[in-house]
């Protein structure tokens, strides 16, 4: 004997000994004819519901199944998970006198449903015994019950029942069409009653995923942010002390040398630094740019230079075809020689020892590409397009690669591409900084060991022959310089540099020690660190303020947060400038030479 066979020979057995089987004596009794039209009505009304309240909706279906069968009492029984290892039904709706009843438990054993589910097929039960609770009703006994299967789409999982409570109405075949008819509708709703908490359960549970993953978003660009502040922070005191010994080091090719090693690296770890956190505004849609008349041939000298250590280094010949006359664009200078020295960088980074490099640039003049969306006050349009070219005879990118090269952290796989460093990033940059300018770039290889082409097309180019050079042609002369610093390797590595530039510097640990030595001395230009204990750069700076003997004094915010927020927050707290860590003497020299071509025309 199999083991369903086994479940229903027992269950007979169970049924015999304690319960009144009757099932045969529907076969037995004269069916009353089918109303359909009255069983319709009462499906459409349970189709209006369907969709409602579970309560609801399961107890519309027992008064339904109450008034079609004609019944005394109605309900749906479902088996819950074992409670102390013994199964239980459930009445998750019930209605006649059987109403006070629901949400109560029975224990498998006292309830015809389980009997009727390991047979499979509608039982009718009669004269049960009255020590049996489920069968007993709050006013009467019971004459009949009928019990139906609720269909699933596993094993069954309950039933759907009616109650006779008068010795003069017993039931018959059609009240068990009919409640097979409610039984199949039941087990839709049961199953939507399901789908519905399990919708819950998984949207609840999206929710909470989904509040923990942004929470771990905040954190890791808070992490991301106060990484490049901390290695921001030492590596202004290195790079400072570098130049430093640089200085004192000439005629000493051997020690210029190791210091230039260390220099490239340091320029490295900044670079890495820089693309970490444009990679982390990038996410976040804060990767800006800001646009002006610039030379192009200044741009590409920039993105050249700041790479040229990296193509002599490895023995790379470099080619530059279209810059033999001027070429005027309206871009942005720092992000498009950024982006450039990028490509560039990558170029020199997978091309064997010894390769070749080519720039070529062409320009396309046309009618106005940007047109009214350059929305700048007295701007004039642009004149066409730029087609800037990189191409080198490199290790070249898989075909597998090549579809993903612009997504965030995204590497060729091989061994000799990885040995090379870097976090992925730089290309992701390049996309969106191109896409500020709003041009377009494409990448083609031919497969692995047969190079790269990187093809920008900028719509830049432009009418205009005036620009504002990035480097002024005079330097500034020796200035009075003011350093405040809470960080003593960075105060005395930078105060010794600008000491060998020519500058008067006094430097001041900290806020209290500035407002001291600003009572006797009045520097030209205050150098002040933001992020100090006690007196900090934005209180600092407003203190100064309000000092009126130095109301002439150019005050620059020094930090090691490079966002645009912390920007405009030092410019918002009085600072004239806003310089990140570790400090580009460029960068110094441009505002130092800023306040002297101000302090010049102030004096014509």
């Amino acid at each position: 004997m199999d083991t369903d066979a086994d479940a229903i020979f027992s269950a007979i057995l169970r049924a015999k000994s304690t319960l009144v089987l009757s099932t045969e004596q529907l076969d037995l009794r004269a069916a009353r004819q089918p109303d359909y039209a009255t069983e319709n009505a009462a499906l459409v009304a349970l189709a209006n519901v369907l969709a409602g309240p579970d309560d609801i909706m399961l107890q519309a279906l027992a008064e339904t199944a109450m008034r079609l069968c004609r019944a005394d009492s109605a309900g749906i029984s479902v088996i819950e998970a074992p409670l102390q290892g013994e199964t239980i039904f459930r009445w998750v709706a019930a209605a006649g006198l059987c109403e006070p009843y629901v949400n109560t438990t029975l224990p498998a054993a006292h309830s015809p449903c389980d009997i009727t589910l390991a047979l499979g097929s509608p039982q009718l039960f009669a004269s049960p015994p009255q020590d049996r609770p489920c069968l007993h009703g709050p006013t009467a006994d019971i004459v009949e019950a009928l019990v139906i299967a609720i269909p699933s789409v596993g094993k069954p999982n309950g039933a759907i029942w009616v109650m006779s409570h008068r010795t003069e109405r017993i039931f018959e075949r059609e009240d068990c069409r009919v409640l097979a008819s409610l039984a199949s509708f039941a087990g839709a709703a049961l199953n939507l009653r399901y789908a519905r908490r399990s919708a819950l359960t998984e949207t609840s549970e999206s929710q909470r995923i989904r509040a923990e993953l942004g929470e771990s978003e905040a954190r890791k660009d808070e992490f991301i942010a106060m990484l490049g502040h901390e290695l921001r922070n030492p590596m202004a005191p290195i790079d400072s002390a570098i130049a430093v010994a640089r200085r004192l080091s000439d005629g000493n090719q051997q020690v210029l040398d190791v210091l230039g090693t260390a220099q490239r690296q340091i320029r490295h770890l900044r670079r890495l630094v820089d693309d970490l956190l444009d990679a982390s505004r990038i996410k976040h849609g804060k990767l800006s740019i800001s646009l002006d008349h610039a030379s192009l041939n200044e741009i590409v000298y920039d993105a050249v230079s700041a790479v040229k250590h990296h193509l002599d280094s490895r023995g790379h010949t470099l080619s530059l075809v279209g810059l033999d006359a001027p070429i005027n664009v309206r871009a942005d200078h720092i992000r498009l020689s950024q982006m450039l020295g990028n490509l560039l960088s990558n170029a020199a980074k997978y091309t064997p020892h010894g390769g070749k490099i080519g720039i070529e640039i062409r320009c396309l003049p046309c009618a106005d590409v940007l047109g009214d969306n350059d929305a700048s006050p007295g701007a004039q349009p642009p004149g066409g397009d730029v087609i800037i070219a990189i191409r080198d005879n490199g290790i070249g990118i898989s075909a597998e690669l090549l579809p993903r090269v612009f997504e965030l952290f995204t590497q060729n796989a091989s061994d000799s591409a990885r040995s090379q460093g870097g976090l992925g990033i730089g290309l992701s940059v390049v996309k969106r900084m191109v896409e500020l300018h709003r041009g377009t770039v494409d990448i083609a290889s031919d497969g692995l060991g047969h190079g790269t082409l990187v093809t920008l097309r900028l719509p830049i180019l432009s009418r205009s022959d005036h620009y504002a050079p990035l480097r002024p042609a005079n330097p500034p002369s020796s200035m009075r310089i003011l350093l405040v610093d809470d960080n003593a390797d960075a105060l005395q590595a930078l105060g010794m540099l600008l000491e060998l530039e020519g500058h008067e510097v006094q430097m001041a640990n900290g806020g209290e020690a500035a407002l001291q030595l600003t009572q006797h001395y009045i520097p030209q230009v205050a150098l002040i660190d933001i992020g100090m204990p006690g007196i900090d750069g934005f209180q600092l700076v407003q203190m100064l303020r309000a000092r009126p003997q130095l109301g002439q004094t150019k005050l620059v915010a020094l930090t090691g947060y490079a966002s645009e927020s912390e920007r405009s927050r030092a410019l918002s707290a009085g600072f004239d400038f806003h310089l990140t860590k570790p400090l580009s003497l460029d960068k110094l020299f441009d505002v130092l030479t800023q306040f002297a071509d101000n302090r010049t025309s102030d004096a014509l």
